[in-house]
């Protein structure tokens, strides 16, 4: 994480932070959305010599994440069995019935905007679950800390 870092500020970033060894980065950026992922994954490439999709939330995407979660009640005794699929757009018919069709008893899958909220209620550990090909998936702690590290201190 401390190399990621490191490109990321060598490539013009500012207040560059990770999140434990989770993969995810907040920093502040002279632009958003597809325009900064690109960035992203150009910077990691060149810096890190892997080819990875960057997904980008601002502050008040993530809020609104939070905010629509279905399984309010379920977070707040199984925080680390609630996962959020982060895509460039909503999922698909076919990955939505691939899903279904996979699910093990228990698990539920909801369609957020362009997000998908999985509960494992068995944990992912066990699951058969297909998940789409295109996302990055985070649990529920990891998604709330990131949305605190965007808050103002």
């Amino acid at each position: 994480m401390s190399e990621l870092r490191e490109v990321c500020e060598a490539a013009g970033f500012s207040n560059v932070r990770t999140l434990i060894a989770s993969g995810n980065l907040v920093l502040n950026a002279k632009f958003t959305g597809a325009k900064l992922e690109a960035k992203l994954e150009k910077v990691i490439l060149a810096g890190l010599e892997l080819k990875t999709d960057v997904f980008v939330r601002d502050a008040d995407q993530l809020d609104a994440v939070i905010d629509a979660n279905p399984f309010k009640a379920f977070t707040k005794t199984n925080p680390n069995f609630l996962v959020v699929n982060f895509m460039r757009s909503s999922a698909t018919k076919a990955e939505l019935e691939a899903m279904e069709n996979t699910a093990l008893t228990g698990e539920e899958i909801r369609q957020g905007k362009d997000c998908l909220y999985i509960k494992f209620p068995q944990g992912q550990g066990v699951s058969k679950l297909k998940m789409p090909k295109s996302g990055t998936a985070r649990n529920w702690n990891t998604v709330t800390k990131l949305a605190a590290m965007l808050r103002p201190a």
